[in-house]
């Protein structure tokens, strides 16, 4: 009995170093840098990848930058990618860097939104070869996003009409004109705060989607603070408006109160350094449309892996046609399109490992306490 039960905790002390074994495989992947969209000429038309110790591919091929859609259906190449490898004490160092930008100058470009349109990127051998580093954005933390990015552009358009109506009014010295000036400008208020107010759940949904990715949950966190500093400023704006030039005579009082009026819808826009440190955060009190914008940026930031691809994704999310936001549907590793995890998720690879590890174990100590039992 006592060899038994001594058989039996050592197979458990087994698994249970197996078990992290597992978790590590899992979380333990080495991150050779990230790509990152920005703006150019137009929102979300340019791309920036930074990459350290990445090893230069055989002499006479590079490295080709692939940006894919979630469902694989649309991709842009984005061109060739040198690796710079550092020369220290005059030996050249075996891994480089990446310092790789997709803009207006690139060849190819178009100005087209690349949050909207892809989600994936992969680093080939030459032009169509194999993968030697990618990533991918959850499909449907890909849609939340591009939900928060539409509605952080519909603010931004309403604001740009506001400001100009406000710039108008503070201009002018004609009570009459100022009103009917500050009256527009305030005019899509409520529309404003109300998309600033529904910002918070998409991003939070997206941050939901891979509760182990920082960058979406920081994304997601800046995203919030500003949308909340947005609503706070334009409300204050709509306040000024009713109480303090509805009612006045003096064009002269009314300018004043329009200036402020201004103010709080430029920073509404562009932010307000709030604390005078020479930056505007995407925090509570600082950020606006500009930092909600660069936040959700943040949340569809790529962290490049020395790995291929996985499987095609087609979004579960209600209404949503696909992740990539080109209207498609095709392309799905998800079982009979009820958004089960898709064949090449790693946590059914893992979970499959831990079965079969776990299954062995309780073989041979079934067969051990059967042998021992007959004896």
């Amino acid at each position: 009995m006592f060899r038994t039960k001594t058989l039996i905790i050592m197979t458990a002390l087994m698994v249970s170093f197996l078990i992290p074994t597992v978790v590590f495989a899992e979380s333990g992947a080495v991150t050779f840098g990230a790509a990152v969209v920005t703006n150019d000429q137009a929102v979300n038309d340019s791309l920036v990848v930074s990459m350290s110790g990445v090893t230069p591919p055989a002499e006479g091929s590079a490295y080709n930058a692939v940006l894919v859609s979630s469902d694989g259906t649309k991709s842009l190449d984005l061109g060739e990618l040198s690796v710079t490898q550092p020369v220290i004490q005059g030996i050249i160092q075996a891994t480089g860097t990446i310092n790789f930008v997709y803009d207006s100058t690139s060849e190819g470009y178009d100005g087209e939104d690349l949050l909207v349109n892809y989600s994936r990127i992969k680093l080939t051998i030459g032009p169509g070869g194999s993968t030697a580093y990618s990533d991918n954005v959850p499909v449907n933390a890909a849609v939340y996003i591009n939900s928060v990015m539409a509605d952080i552009n519909s603010i931004d358009a309403h604001l740009a009409a506001a400001i100009a109506s406000a710039f108008s009014a503070q201009s002018s010295s004609d009570i009459d004109e100022i009103k009917a000036q500050i009256g527009a400008a305030v005019a899509d208020a409520s529309a404003i705060s109300g998309l600033a107010d529904g910002l918070g759940a998409n991003a939070t949904a997206a941050a939901a989607e891979d509760a182990e990715d920082s960058n979406l949950a920081e994304g997601a966190a800046g995203v919030i603070a500003s949308a909340a500093n947005i609503s706070s400023w334009v409300n204050a704006a709509k306040a000024t408006a009713d109480d303090d030039i509805a009612s006045q005579t003096s064009a002269a009082v009314a300018s004043i109160f329009a200036s402020k009026i201004f103010n709080e819808l430029l920073a509404a826009r562009n932010g307000w350094d709030g604390n005078t440190d020479g930056t505007i955060s995407s925090s509570t009190g600082e950020g606006g449309v500009a930092q909600a914008r660069a936040s959700a940026q943040q949340m569809a930031t790529l962290t490049l892996e020395a790995k291929d691809l996985e499987g095609s994704e087609v979004s579960t999310v209600p209404g949503a046609a696909d992740g990539d936001g080109d209207g498609s549907s095709g392309g799905s590793d998800s079982v009979l399109g009820l958004g089960l995890p898709s064949v090449g998720e790693r946590i059914i690879r893992d979970l499959m490992l831990l079965s079969c590890l776990l299954g062995i174990a309780m073989v041979g100590v079934g067969s051990v306490i059967l042998s021992r039992n007959r004896t």
